[in-house]
């Protein structure tokens, strides 16, 4: 089992020659920025609520430490899912010379080591950037953090294994009934960036009147007394990371987290043992459907079959149509607080660059998925090349269905925007024509990147490949930053700027469409037929 263990390891964290360096460094500097505005936050809520209010350091801790632990065991529950239920070697580790309870302990293991990692990953980071606003950093400060970050797996992850078996079923009802697990999504994310907009407008508020309304305060004093309770297990963790009451705190944290060990281990071997007995027996019902393609043109079965594709591939059917989906919500909250913002700076000629601004990211963020238009068939990519189809024809289908999913989210955020005064008749008409364009050129330059670097290599669950996503993102927030400089400077224009700064947009999203269409257009048959599976 050891070896077993060993080898599990490697395989997880150890180097992957597979990789090449361009996705390294690209997932990395991705991972740097996200962590840099984590921390950022941390930082200033930090430095805003001690000003504020009369908390204590380990009390303000309690927060940060309930974010992880609660970040941690959704963490722990994804891995006892995909190791103990649904492993995709489960043909492979079958035949090992383990039996069934050795190799359900190695995931056990396994998954409380990764945990481990994973609490010093984002444990350290965020309590020391804390400590250092809350002026508390020491000797013992530091004793008690590393000490915490050791034992801050126990309760995580005994949840997680209770957890695990209701979210097991769970996601097999949602993979059998698609939509309601996009709806959920949604859902989740919308109500998340809600709660992000509404830390950031606080914040914001305080620094633009310097002082909270009492309102606000009584919430934050509220949430903080409530979650700094004997009811909240991160209480006891603060407890032994400051050193206050530290034999009290150990012993609930650890032995709470030993006895739902013990518990749910039980409970999850009998699961886990049905679950792969089923697996290997070959679940399926042997039922097959209809094609349901048979007298269509050519271009409507292709625009069908690719939307069926973004709804039966999580990648696609999560973040690309759920983020397109949620955008006019997130457009929303995002408006408010820049034009908030920048009225009491600037006042209300801000409002057509913020609103210019915050609807060019979401499109930059939907657009982003198109760099895997042609990853996403895999090793099913030669069938493109077997039907009767030109190459740029299927192309321009799928770009169309692209455009249309942005298309919709565009006009529904410039329906809130315009429904809410938020700018005139007029910028509104300029926006809706910038972005089309702004999309147009994401959509094609995508495909351009794509058959620039196909990625075609086999993928699990035919997951779309990360590397294109993750340059396109970045062009397409470089570009939408250039909309929004252009846009932003019309409070400091002179008289006539106006018309010159909704020219200068348009100029930057027509360039931009014009330039990727033109390289579509004399290139991809000849870069298309090169590419080999």
């Amino acid at each position: 089992m050891r070896e077993f263990i060993r080898l599990q390891l490697k395989l997880k964290w150890g180097l992957n020659r597979n990789n090449g360096k361009a996705s390294a460094v690209m997932t990395a500097l991705a991972t740097l920025f996200a962590v840099a505005i984590a921390l950022a936050l941390v930082y200033v809520l930090s430095l805003v609520l001690r000003a504020s209010i009369e908390v204590t350091a380990r009390r303000l801790s309690v927060l940060y430490l309930t974010l992880i632990a609660a970040g941690l065991t959704v963490a722990a529950t994804g891995m006892q899912v995909k190791r103990l239920y649904r492993p995709g070697d489960l043909m492979i580790t079958a035949r090992f010379p383990l039996s069934p309870f050795k190799l359900f302990a190695g995931y056990l293991i396994l998954n409380y080591i990764d945990l481990t990692v994973y609490s010093a990953i984002f444990l350290l980071p965020v309590m020391l950037v804390f400590g250092f606003a809350m002026q508390c950093i020491g000797f013992a400060y530091f004793a008690g953090l590393l000490l915490g970050v050791l034992i801050m797996p126990a309760i995580p992850f005994a949840l997680s294994i209770f957890i695990a078996v209701p979210a097991v079923y769970i996601g097999s009802f949602f993979e059998r009934h698609g939509i309601a697990g996009l709806i959920v999504f949604i859902l989740f994310l919308t109500g998340a960036f809600a709660l992000y907009y509404y830390v950031l407008n606080s914040l914001a508020d305080f620094f633009i009147h310097r002082d909270w309304e009492e309102g606000t305060l009584e919430i934050w004093r509220n949430l903080l007394a409530g979650l700094d309770s004997a009811y909240n297990p991160a209480h006891y963790l603060a407890d032994v990371i400051f050193f206050e009451r530290f034999a009290r705190g150990l012993c609930v944290w650890l032995g709470a987290g030993a006895v739902l060990t013990a518990a749910g281990a039980a409970l999850a071997r009998a699961v886990c043992g049905n679950f792969r007995r089923r697996a290997l027996d070959g679940g399926t019902d042997g039922r097959r459907r209809r094609s349901s393609l048979d007298g269509y043109t050519s271009a409507r079965a292709i625009f069908r079959f690719g939307f069926r594709e973004i709804l039966r591939t999580k990648t696609y059917s999560y973040f690309y149509l759920g983020i397109a989906l949620s955008t006019p919500v997130m457009v929303f909250f995002c408006n408010r607080l820049v034009t908030a913002v920048g009225e009491a700076q600037v006042g209300s000629g801000i409002n057509f660059g913020a609103s210019m601004l915050a609807v060019a990211v979401f499109m930059a963020m939907i657009c982003s998925f198109t760099g895997t238009i042609l990853s996403v068939e895999g090793k099913n990519f030669y069938i493109t090349k077997l039907v009767p189809v030109p190459y740029r024809k299927q192309l321009l289908i799928k770009s169309l269905l692209n455009i249309g999913v942005s298309a919709v989210a565009l006009f529904i955020s410039a329906a809130i925007i315009g429904g809410l005064r938020f700018i005139g008749a007029a910028e509104m008409a300029v926006l809706i024509a910038v972005q089309l364009l702004f999309s147009v050129g994401l959509v094609f330059n995508g495909i351009n990147l794509n058959l620039a670097n196909p990625n075609l290599k086999p993928k699990a669950n035919g997951e779309a490949e990360e590397i294109n996503i993750a340059y396109m993102l970045m062009i397409g927030l470089f570009v939408a930053s250039l909309l929004g400089a252009c846009s932003l400077v019309l409070p400091k224009l002179p008289q006539g700027g106006t018309t010159m700064a909704y020219c200068a947009a348009a100029a930057v999203a027509f360039v931009y469409a014009a330039v990727n269409f033109f390289v579509f257009r004399f290139t991809a048959d000849r870069k298309y037929g090169k590419i080999e599976v």
